[in-house]
């Protein structure tokens, strides 16, 4: 199975609304066999305080054409909170708690941020309410590692394959194969593996000594060549 394009990101935009709005920080979290639980931390760009929800799904994959399916148990990944008021330029963790089959499958979550300004308006003189006006939902994945991990791969020429259970990031970087992208600090490719997939690296020149392929996996950079 060759590499697919990573699932769109932005899942809706129902009112236009500042791209300085919040920050929900990496597009794509893994949370490792050995860990149970990952924090993500969400910052409040904006001066203004802000309401954030968290609504999570499982899917059948985390590459474009994944579908939602259902839960194997009703608390088989956990958020906390689930939601919350952000004051303006603020930064708070929302931990996700995996508690799923210990076995040897890799799952993948959809994390749905729902992102609306928050207005103080007083209702009358002894009550004040929060108004939600324009709102966003953004979308993140989670991928979490098989609790019974098997890491492997093969690597032949511009190929590298995930043999194992579990996904890792291939990165190339080196001098540029076309010369005329050469901008002095040459190419830097990088790419998510599930497992089955493989990928081609297309634009390092791989006839260069410089060139430099390798894999980041459970925080450890392993070299391919």
């Amino acid at each position: 199975m060759k590499l697919t394009t990573l699932l769109p990101l932005l899942i809706s935009l129902p009112i236009s609304f500042s791209a300085r709005a919040i920050n929900v920080g990496e597009v794509t979290a893994m949370m490792g066999s050995d860990a149970s639980s990952l924090a993500k931390e969400i910052i409040n760009a904006t001066d203004m305080a802000r309401y954030v929800s968290v609504r999570v799904e499982r899917i059948s994959s985390p590459m474009a054409g994944g579908e939602t399916i259902p839960m194997e148990s009703k608390g088989e990944l956990l958020s906390t909170p689930a939601s919350m008021i952000m004051p303006g330029l603020a930064k708070e963790n929302f931990r996700f708690f995996y508690q799923g089959p210990a076995d040897d499958r890799e799952r993948y979550y959809r994390l749905s941020w729902t992102d609306e300004p928050v207005t103080e308006y007083e209702q009358d003189k002894n009550n004040k309410t929060g108004q939600a006006t324009t709102s966003a939902i953004i979308g993140t994945i989670l991928v979490v590692a098989p609790r019974q991990q098997h890491f492997d791969y093969t690597h032949s020429g511009d190929s590298v394959t995930n043999t194992g259970n579990v996904s890792f990031r291939v990165i190339s970087y080196g001098p540029c194969r076309d010369k005329q992208k050469e901008s002095g600090q040459g190419c830097r490719e990088r790419y998510y593996l599930m497992p089955g997939v493989t990928v081609k690296i297309k634009y390092t020149d791989l006839a260069n000594k410089r060139t430099r392929i390798g894999i980041w996996h459970d925080g450890q950079y392993i070299n391919v060549n």
